[in-house]
């Protein structure tokens, strides 16, 4: 008899393990919705962003300066491009957020007011080591690069020295480089409100040119002086706001309205602020902190442009995130409840056939596609409280009427329950969610010996 019962339960735990890999069949499914769903949000945000504006990256101004040099034939002829940025840039943007919708999916727009003013030093075109008298001075033109150029509402003439000049669109400026989101950004931050977020940074553009506004320039008479510049613009764009810190002093603020800020770029504000609905931030950013000089030949687009400080305004889609690693312990989730159904068999002495633990496992897989369904429409945290409480409430319920034992019933359920907040402690913590869910697991297998132990000590075999 006892090696009836030996041999019963062994065959029994043998299945309770390969019905826990089977049952990862589903749950594999169901990271697959997941991924997909989190895809189709990333696709709906970018079609939303192409239709509104993209993320904006301001850069600018810089006057370009062509200069001659001698050919083979001993002739003029143009020789290449100086490039001279600005000896202060002192740049300010009034950000309003806003959040459109497609179908459950959303995304943030904004409009922004943007003033950006300084001086020119053209003592720095020494630098470059080309003679004055090479310099077309004439020829000049200044630019202002801007991520997206259907997000420009409205530009006010550029004013450099006295005089007023009316910037033109325009493309192929090798300086400045292309704003577009990257299909490949996956990662994610912390916003300052605490937000789990999906973030854009700017390794993250592309490196093909982007539109900029361009105007030609008149410097005969100052271009041996100090040249202040101003220009005011308002744009439209969507998920973040850069500005490239070009001056050899450069300080720059953002303020405004959003829920979820957070920031990046090549460095973070030196001063920042985020209430319920607003943020401030400030940079101050020396031209030391970045790797390119005031005036150089040639063009330089992927170190002026990595240089930029960053707003992100992206609405919190933590709810795919953390779906997908609750997943990721669905094993955990299906053996230590397999193994609580096993020691009631035990216990109550009263089999519990292969199909109904098939039955619990399903219920156990039925709760990530509760939690991804409901998390779509609701706060991650509540959809994660309802799920829960259906599953565990189902399960409780069927082993009710599967062993008759109030007792079983609610000791099932309150393993459950440990079981689902224990899980949910883990998602909600960083730094701390593999030593704590080590010090879980250690605590879990040291119960499961001691109640075997405990029921080896009632007669009861598990061998």
């Amino acid at each position: 008899m006892k090696t009836t019962t030996r041999q019963s339960i062994s065959l029994k735990i043998l299945f309770i393990v390969l019905l826990s890999l089977i049952l990862l069949i589903p749950d594999m499914i169901i990271y697959s919705l997941n991924d997909e769903r989190a895809d189709r949000q990333k696709e709906t945000t970018q079609e939303i962003s192409k239709s509104w504006s993209g993320p904006q990256l301001l850069s600018g101004p810089i006057i370009s300066i062509p200069y001659i040099t001698k050919n083979r034939q001993n002739k003029d002829s143009i020789g290449g491009i100086i490039r001279l940025l600005p000896a202060t840039l002192n740049a300010c943007a009034d950000i309003k957020s806003q959040t459109l919708s497609r179908s459950i999916y959303e995304t943030t727009v904004y409009n922004a007011d943007v003033t950006i003013d300084g001086e020119f030093d053209m003592h720095a075109l020494k630098a470059t080591g080309i003679p004055v008298d090479r310099i077309l001075f004439n020829k000049a033109y200044v630019t202002v690069g801007i991520g997206d150029l259907k997000g420009v509402e409205s530009i006010n003439p550029i004013k450099i020295g006295h005089r007023e000049y009316t910037l033109d669109g325009t493309s192929d400026e090798d300086v400045y480089v292309n704003l577009t989101f990257s299909n490949n950004t996956d990662y994610t931050e912390f916003s300052d409100t605490g937000y789990e977020m999906e973030v854009i940074d700017i390794d993250d553009y592309t490196s093909s040119t982007s539109g900029c506004m361009q105007a030609s320039i008149s410097i005969d008479s100052i271009r041996a002086t100090r040249i202040p510049y101003s220009i005011d613009m308002h744009i439209r764009g969507s998920q973040s706001l850069g500005v490239t810190p070009i001056g050899a002093e450069s300080k720059i603020s953002m303020t405004g309205i959003c829920k979820s800020p957070s920031f990046g770029g090549m460095v973070i504000p030196t001063k920042r602020s985020v209430d319920a609905d607003s943020f401030s931030a400030k940079w101050l950013v020396n031209s030391i902190n970045r790797d390119y000089p005031q005036a150089f030949i040639g063009d330089k687009p992927y170190k002026i442009s990595r240089s930029a400080v960053v707003t992100n305004m992206l609405v919190p889609v933590d709810r795919y995130q953390k779906t997908s690693r609750a997943m990721k312990y669905a094993i955990i989730v299906i053996l230590l409840t397999f193994i609580s159904v096993l020691f009631a068999e035990i216990i109550m002495k009263h089999p519990i056939n292969m199909f109904q633990y098939l039955l619990i496992g399903l219920a156990l897989i039925l709760f990530y596609s509760l939690l991804l369904s409901l998390s779509e429409h609701m706060r991650f945290g509540l959809s994660y409280l309802i799920a829960a409480v259906m599953t565990i409430g189902l399960i409780s319920i069927y082993m009710l009427g599967v062993v008759r034992s109030k007792r079983v019933s609610i000791t099932i359920g309150v393993v459950l329950t440990i079981i689902y907040t224990f899980i949910y402690v883990l998602l909600c913590l960083e730094t701390y969610a593999l030593l704590t869910g080590s010090i879980g697991l250690f605590i879990a297998l040291a119960t499961i010996m001691y109640t075997s132990i405990k029921i080896n000590g009632k007669g009861h075999e598990l061998q």
